[in-house]
This record gives structure tokens, C-alpha cells and sequence, in this order.
């Protein structure tokens, strides 16, 4: 049954291998196709066995079971999860992760005056609405369900005041010059964009697309990590990988990385830094403790720094003062692979050198990346460095596969037994 089920999902089209944004009678036809590949696995192995002792009753019960749970899941299940692994991660002091209001929705008034975002929104995942920023002039006659936010002038502001995520545009079909200067903004400002509209021949990229009813969903940056069942993969693997690290490495690290700071730096053992997490959080990020104790946490290593106590250079060039960093992956808020995430100043920085920066926040930070092994470690201390490590961490998020994250695994276990001349 798991390799019919296997074999059902790669006998999809792509733009059906996620639920979401498919109609009822799309996600019913999928559900009916799982339902027969499980008939047909069932019924072969039975026949290949000639087993007669199995109860036709017992066979009956698990088949309308099996039926009864698949529609479940198709059609409820799937929603209840994407509310799950959309959520924001577990903040610090261990509040409430659930997830909070995220959207503005930029419409025409007649869009607003219909509230097409309170029958849309359930298809964009992750998408819970702050309110709408009217567009075109006019006044609204009826007032919707979402209050009205203001106007496009004022775009930019309601976004940045609202701490929005993502903007979802509205009746705007006949205007793609208008959707590329929303495509300008929102990536300077770490936002996705999602739009209307039925013709993808006038835009340009990399675009993704998904049906809302009748209503074609477009964005301009296509990320495999957006669908619920990559991003519950990739989550189950964090889980197991950083589960096991926890128990059976970190004990022993913890005793050396101790020892060394008895002997040449006594101190905590543990240092916590503020970096940026996705869609902008800030959290604190685990490392031991590889400096002597100091006044400029802020300051980047660099070759022959005299804050780093004997020992502690071995640990920064190994890597393995990161390996507190697997707990930051139990807690959900970084991943095994992913963006390393940057120092908060160094990202506002950074944001000066390359437009669309910010849009590295679009996943999890990771203890490892696409742009680690590549090269792209130490210090930032030149625009090319910096613009060559955004471009790798966006290559990653658009091209993100789960064999990616095992090479990119593989790399690093080399580079932890070779470092690399970059490695501080």
C-alpha cells in the first residue's frame, strides 16, 4: 500500500501533487484514484498469495475504513495540517507558536465590496488576513469582513506597520506592469506576492500556479518548501536527524567544549546570539561559547582574532561549536539545512547591497547550507560575497529537494573532517 501510494503521487501532474488551490471535484478525483491504487495493491497481493484465511468481513471494514479516512484527510486533514506547519516557531520564552494574522490583500473596491479574500485565503497556505488596501479609487459601498486598511499610496507603510508576510493581489488582471512593481517591492521587503490572473505568458521567471475555483493563483517565486507535504518531509527529517544528535553527540561535545574552557577560557559554556529566523523572527541561536568573553558579540571573526582562546579555533573550524544549533531544531526554529541565519544588524546591512535579500527568510534557517558548502563561509566583508551567498541561499529555496539536503548533509560531514581554507 505504501508503494501504490508512492506510485499514485508521482502519476500526478506537478501542479496536482499538492492539494491545496485544487477545486473539490479535482481533490474527490485524486481521493478516488488513491482509494483504487489501494484496492489494486490489496487484491494483488492476495491473489499472488492464494491466502484463503483472510476474513471477507475484516477485508470489507478496513477497505470502507481506508476509504472513510483517505476523504478525511483529502478534504479536512489536509487543511488541519497546513495550520500546523504554517505556524510561527516557538518563540524563546515559550509562547504561543500558533499563527497569527500575516496578509494584506490589495484589491479593486468591487473585489473588496464581494470580500473575495474571505473565499480564497483557505487555498494560499499559511494566509490569515490583516485587511484590505483598496486600489483604483472609488469608495467602498459594502463594508466586508476584513476592515479596509487604506490605500495603495500608503502600500508600503500598512505592510511594514502590519508586519505583513504576504500580499495578495485582486482584481488587478489588467495591469502586469503594476504586479512586476509589486513583485520589486515585496522581495525588498521579504513579502511574497500572490496574484490574479489567467494569463503567465505576460510575466517573466520562475512563476508558480495554482487554481482557486475558477481563478488562476500566480507567484513569481516557485518554492517546493510552500507545499505542506515537502514541508512536512523536510520537518519529520529535522526531527529525526537533530533527535538523535541531541542524544547520543552533544553529551560528549559538551564535556570536551567544557574541558577546553576550564583549561584556556573559564566562562559559560554556551553562547546565544540574536539572529533572524523566517519570515523575519528573531530568536536566540545556541553555539559554545569559542571567545573569551567580550564587548563586541556583533563582530565577525577574522583571521588571527585574539577574542578566540586556544581550543576554541579548532571547535570554529570543524564546526562543531554549531552543534548546540540542534536543539534550535528541535524547538522548530532553525532546520538542518536551510539559509544560515545572519546577525539582525548584518541583515539590515546586507538588505543595502542586495534588493531582494530579505526573501532568504522565506524558510527556516539551518545549521548548514547550499552557500556553506559552497564556499561561502567566514566572513562577509565584500558586496561579492555578500550578493554570491543571497544567491545561493535563493538557488536553494527555489530548487529545494530532499536528495539536495543529503548531498548537502554529505558536504558538510566532509568539510567537518576537511575544513576548508574559508572556515573561521
Amino acid at each position: 500500500m505504501p508503494a501504490a501510494a508512492v506510485i499514485e503521487f508521482l502519476a500526478r501532474e506537478d501542479r496536482h501533487r499538492s492539494l491545496g488551490g485544487l477545486s473539490r471535484p479535482q481533490v474527490w478525483s485524486i481521493t478516488q484514484r488513491e482509494i483504487l491504487f489501494a484496492l489494486v495493491a490489496i487484491f494483488g497481493v492476495i491473489v499472488m498469495s492464494k491466502d484463503d484465511r483472510l476474513s471477507r468481513t475484516c477485508l470489507g471494514l478496513f477497505i470502507a475504513g481506508y476509504a472513510v479516512w483517505v476523504t478525511w484527510m483529502n478534504f479536512v486533514g489536509y487543511r488541519l495540517l497546513h495550520r500546523t506547519l504554517y505556524a510561527k516557531p516557538r518563540r524563546a520564552d515559550g509562547s504561543s507558536k500558533r499563527t497569527h494574522a500575516n496578509t494584506v490583500v490589495l484589491a479593486t473596491p468591487r473585489e473588496i465590496e464581494r470580500d473575495t479574500a474571505l473565499h480564497m485565503t483557505s487555498d494560499v497556505p499559511g494566509a490569515e488576513v490583516l485587511g484590505y488596501v483598496t486600489y483604483g479609487g472609488g469608495a467602498v459601498a459594502t463594508m466586508p469582513a476584513f476592515p479596509v486598511l487604506g490605500d495603495f499610496a500608503n502600500l508600503r507603510d500598512i505592510c511594514r506597520a502590519c508586519h505583513a508576510r504576504l500580499l495578495l493581489a485582486l482584481g488587478l488582471e489588467d495591469q502586469p506592469d503594476l504586479i512586476r512593481s509589486l513583485q520589486a517591492l515585496c522581495d525588498s521587503m521579504g513579502m511574497r506576492l500572490i496574484w490574479v490572473d489567467d494569463k503567465e505568458e505576460h510575466f517573466d521567471g520562475n512563476l508558480d500556479a495554482r487554481r482557486s475555483g475558477s481563478r488562476l493563483l500566480l507567484t513569481n517565486w516557485r518554492e517546493p518548501l510552500e507545499d505542506p507535504m515537502n514541508r512536512l518531509i523536510k520537518r519529520t527529517s529535522d526531527i529525526l536527524i537533530s533527535g538523535f544528535v541531541t542524544i547520543t553527540v552533544l553529551p560528549a561535545l559538551r564535556v570536551f567544549a567544557k574541558t577546553l574552557q576550564l583549561i584556556h577560557s573559564p566562562g559559560p559554556l554556551f553562547y546565544k546570539q540574536k539572529r533572524t529566523g523566517r519570515d523575519g523572527e528573531v530568536f536566540e541561536v545556541l553555539k559554545f561559547r569559542t571567545m573569551h568573553v567580550n564587548d563586541t558579540p556583533g563582530k565577525q571573526a577574522v583571521v588571527g582574532d585574539s577574542r578566540i582562546y586556544p581550543g576554541g579555533a579548532f571547535l570554529r573550524k570543524s564546526s562543531l561549536d554549531e552543534m548546540p544549533q540542534f536543539w534550535n531544531v528541535l524547538m522548530g526554529q532553525m532546520s538542518v539545512v536551510g539559509p544560515r541565519p545572519h546577525f539582525v544588524d548584518h541583515d539590515h546591512q546586507f538588505a543595502d547591497l542586495v534588493d531582494d535579500q530579505w526573501v532568504r527568510h522565506f524558510t527556516k534557517p539551518g545549521i548548514t547550507g547550499l552557500a556553506q558548502v559552497k564556499g561561502c563561509r567566514g566572513e562577509t566583508d565584500t558586496p561579492m560575497k555578500v550578493r554570491h551567498r543571497v544567491r545561493l541561499d535563493h538557488f536553494y529555496l527555489r530548487h529545494w529537494s530532499p536528495l539536495m539536503d543529503v548531498c548537502i548533509l554529505c558536504d558538510t560531514a566532509l568539510q567537518v573532517v576537511f575544513p576548508p581554507r574559508s572556515a573561521r
